[in-house]
């Protein structure tokens, strides 16, 4: 099995170890917050042996707890052990966006499979298990040059990402190239990044500068950020893409 998922090996052992626990002692598994593509590769491996269900605390969220158990198994949100959490600050020294959420959090020494989506919007939230939230709420003070309250959550918050949307014209789709033109870096910085594991495919570390990006790919550069690609279907005369680059605000 462990050839289908070459680069995933260790995590493709890990949830062969949930599936033998379920299994074999009837277990309830719950796991930490999963990307999709780490989704993808537990429902691949489970199957239809077990039940499986996904919560990330958001409507829609992207990083998910996930539980494995026998049919029989009667499951509900409580269950995934995800608390919700707001933040409250006052804004005049600027507004604290994403990546200053998930900075702070990373600072106090948490995994980052502990942590869920976060959300930056008119209003702050970002997701945890129960078992971490204790030590935040004792430690986090202070994001960048505010000072923080949090604060429980248990409303329906829906996550909803917003797009700058722009066009570019690629000679190829071959990752380096993407990466490139759509962050606006040298071919050579373009390579040298992605050959170090710095850029993901699909949440997924790609170390080929040559792989072909397709339509409707998400492709996230360390430090510079994520877009989603849209092949137009159109090409100039000269045969080179027209795709549309959809970037995370």
């Amino acid at each position: 099995m462990l050839e289908h998922f070459k680069g995933d090996e260790v995590f493709v052992k890990k949830i062969l170890d949930y599936q033998f626990q379920a299994l074999q002692h009837q277990r309830m598994i719950l796991t930490p917050f999963y990307n999709p593509h780490e989704r993808e590769i537990v429902k691949s491996v489970i199957g239809k042996e077990l039940k499986i269900e996904s919560f990330g605390g958001f409507l829609n969220a992207e990083n998910q707890r996930m539980i494995i158990c026998p049919d029989y198994y009667m499951i509900d949100k409580d269950d995934f052990e995800i608390q919700l959490v707001e933040i409250l600050y006052h804004q005049q020294f600027g507004k604290i966006h994403h990546k200053d959420i998930l900075g702070a959090l990373m600072n106090l020494g948490i995994k980052r499979e502990c942590i869920g989506d976060i959300d930056d919007g008119q209003r702050c939230f970002f997701a945890c298990t129960k078992q971490t939230y204790p030590y935040i709420a004792q430690t986090l003070k202070q994001i960048k040059k505010a000072k923080v309250r949090l604060q429980e959550c248990y409303e329906d918050i829906e996550i909803v990402h917003d797009y700058i949307s722009r066009s570019f014209i690629l000679s190829s789709m071959r990752l380096d190239k993407v990466v490139s033109a759509m962050f606006k870096v040298s071919r050579q910085l373009a390579s040298e990044a992605i050959r170090s594991g710095h850029v993901k495919v699909n949440y997924k570390i790609v170390e080929e500068v040559s792989y072909l990006c397709h339509n409707s790919d998400m492709v996230s550069f360390k430090h510079h950020g994520r877009v989603k690609i849209v092949d137009e279907n159109k090409q100039t005369r000269q045969g080179n893409h027209v795709v549309s680059g959809y970037f995370y605000k």
